[in-house]
């Protein structure tokens, strides 16, 4: 999943890097047809110069005054059979090349410069050089004072590399610009994010069950409706979760009462009738109604643990509150005949709150008082190991692998188990381990015969 950071970058960047590239792209193409006009103007003035030249030649040759230096000694018929060759800096880099014809023979040209096709015409062309594979820009002119077809050119090849030196210069400071540029869009993006990131943080670092309002401070207009609108589903899901709470509570409290009451008559009815053939079925209903009464109380304990819910914590020590519900169930062993077999010790000490912690010793006491074997023994260990482990073990028939998943789930039990329950008893232990960051799991004994319930908690 992209994140909005990223997304925003991007959409900034993109177009950047888009204008960026179009507009170097526009200068290079901008800086050719720049070139070429250069190149023109330039030939131009050449052609001018050349052309004065010529005709300055010309008037003196038809005078018969002297001329100078490699000039001299030569007549307009000895250069249509040897071309006069002027020493110069023709045709290297942004030089000009000249070509000069007199009645379609060529007469004179520039050191180094290429022969191009006899002229035909006024104007501009290119020329190829196939040795060099250089390309001419040829301006080519017929002087009508002189006689004589004249042709100035310039290496375009050598002009074209030129500009583009010139234009890596100049956009040379651009490929530094572009990353500050990325540096400057991150900086800024990220700034303008903080506000969105500051809620990340505070909702993240939100206890489970912690409903209060978000904080609305420096929120931006385009955010503040979204805070606006969580707020709202926070009051709702607290009403809602307050509301769950207090039927589940209501409900179960009022179904205490006439339970026990039905209880009560139910144990009259079986004094009376001691002896008579309804008493087996009073005996029944009673059995059912001390379940219904069970499953009340554990809807109620179900209730008042919410693994969500921020709990007060202190340090607890673990065996004496283990000795303490030990005490409150005995009765439960007692009338089974179970022998409870708790290994001496310190006293160890967890993080946790004392209220829950009882309600799942409680509970895990409970179960395998209730579906141990009768006359076996329960055996209870707690030592330090990986934190302070709580192991309550006993013996009862075995149960199959793809059962043990499943025990801890809401109102799930065994099939074919005779012992009263309700299916909470372990669904609600797992919600208080998960409240004290635990861990909790059931599995065989060590020998692999009966039932063991391990809770590992962190020291104080």
């Amino acid at each position: 999943m992209t994140s909005l950071k990223q997304r925003l970058i991007w959409i900034l960047l993109g177009p950047t890097i888009f204008v960026w590239l179009a507009s170097a792209t526009a200068t290079f193409f901008s800086a050719g047809e720049a070139l070429q006009d250069q190149v023109d103007r330039q030939l131009q003035q050449y052609l001018h110069l050349v052309t004065y030249i010529s005709r300055v030649f010309a008037r003196q040759i038809d005078e018969g005054l002297p001329l100078y230096e490699s000039w001299s000694g030569n007549s307009l018929e000895q250069l249509r059979a040897r071309p006069m060759v002027v020493e110069g800096a023709g045709g290297h880099g942004m030089e000009p090349a000249v070509n000069i014809w007199l009645n379609g023979e060529l007469i004179a040209m520039l050191a180094g410069s290429p022969q191009f096709e006899t002229p035909v015409s006024d104007g501009f062309t290119y020329f190829e050089v196939k040795q060099d594979s250089s390309n001419w820009r040829v301006l080519t002119h017929y002087d009508e004072v002189s006689g004589l077809w004249i042709s100035v050119a310039v290496e375009y090849g050598a002009a074209r590399r030129t500009l583009l030196r010139t234009l890596t210069r100049e956009l040379l400071p651009l490929l530094f610009v572009l990353p500050l540029t990325i540096a400057v869009l991150y900086l800024g993006v990220s700034r303008g994010l903080l506000p969105l990131e500051k809620l990340e943080r505070q909702l993240s670092r939100r206890k489970p069950g912690q409903l209060e309002p978000l904080l609305a401070q420096n929120v931006p207009a385009e955010v503040a409706g979204v805070v606006a609108a969580i707020n709202k589903l926070i009051r709702r899901l607290e009403f809602a979760l307050e509301g769950e709470r207090r039927f589940t509570a209501n409900a179960a409290h009022e179904l205490l009462t006439p339970l026990a009451a039905i209880k009560t008559e139910v144990q009259l009815c079986q004094r009376q009738l001691r002896g008579e053939p309804g008493n087996e079925m009073l005996a029944r209903i009673a059995q059912r109604v001390d379940r219904a009464s069970h499953t009340v109380e554990q809807l109620l304990t179900l209730a008042r643990v919410d693994p969500q819910a921020p709990l007060p914590l202190a340090s607890v020590g673990l065996r004496a509150l283990l000795v303490e519900v030990l005490a409150e169930t005995a009765h439960l062993a007692a009338g089974r005949g179970l022998s409870v077999a708790l290994e001496d010790g310190d006293e160890l000490f967890v993080r946790g709150n004392a209220q829950t912690l009882a309600i799942l010793l409680r509970n895990l006491l409970e179960n395998a008082f209730r579906y141990a074997l009768d006359s076996s023994v329960v055996r209870i260990e707690l030592v330090e190991k990986d934190g302070v482990c709580l192991q309550i073990c006993n013996e009862c028939r075995a149960l199959p692998p793809d059962e043990y998943p499943r025990i801890v789930e809401r109102f799930y039990r065994v099939p074919g188990s005779a012992a009263t329950g309700a299916g909470l008893g372990l669904s609600i232990v797992s919600g208080i381990v998960d409240q004290h960051r635990a861990s909790f799991a059931v599995g065989p004994g060590p020998d692999g015969t009966g039932f063991c319930a391990r809770v590992i908690f962190r020291k104080a």
